[in-house]
């Protein structure tokens, strides 16, 4: 599933685990794999223009292979591995996707998307929720 987004046999890269993800963010996502990503996690184009460094007018531009900066690559890869982890400790990838809209009180109420913008945010809700995998109150 999610790993077979990062897949790209045309440019010969194969994620078989994590640790493949250095290679293939220095690689860069393909824009297709972006759009692959989006539709997997439920996030629209505005807003992943919010959350990377990319502004609405770029992404527009873009066609199907145009490949992506590295950094970006990276934060989108970390935001599909968020995904992947939070659909596995929901089981249901709808109560997940609702879960990242509302006001999370272990977040300070704050929504968990709005924290992907930065490393640190994704850090805090995978802590979250390894939180609820474990059954701690959170």
């Amino acid at each position: 599933m999610a790993v077979n987004i990062l897949n790209d046999k045309k440019r010969g890269i194969l994620v078989k685990n994590s640790r493949d993800y250095i290679k293939l963010s220095r690689a860069g996502l393909s824009f297709i794999q972006m759009k692959e990503i989006l539709k997997y996690t439920g996030i629209s184009l505005n807003e992943i223009s919010g959350l990377i460094s990319l502004s609405s007018r770029q992404i527009a531009r873009y066609n199907d292979q145009t490949i992506l900066k590295s950094n970006i690559s990276a934060h989108l890869i970390q935001i599909l591995d968020l995904y992947k982890f939070g659909y596995e400790v929901f089981e249901e990838k709808e109560k997940f996707k609702s879960w990242m809209t509302s006001e999370i009180r272990a977040l300070n109420y704050q929504k968990p998307i709005d924290l992907l913008d930065t490393p640190f945010g994704i850090d805090e809700v995978k802590t979250i929720l390894g939180r609820i995998e474990y059954g701690v109150y959170s």
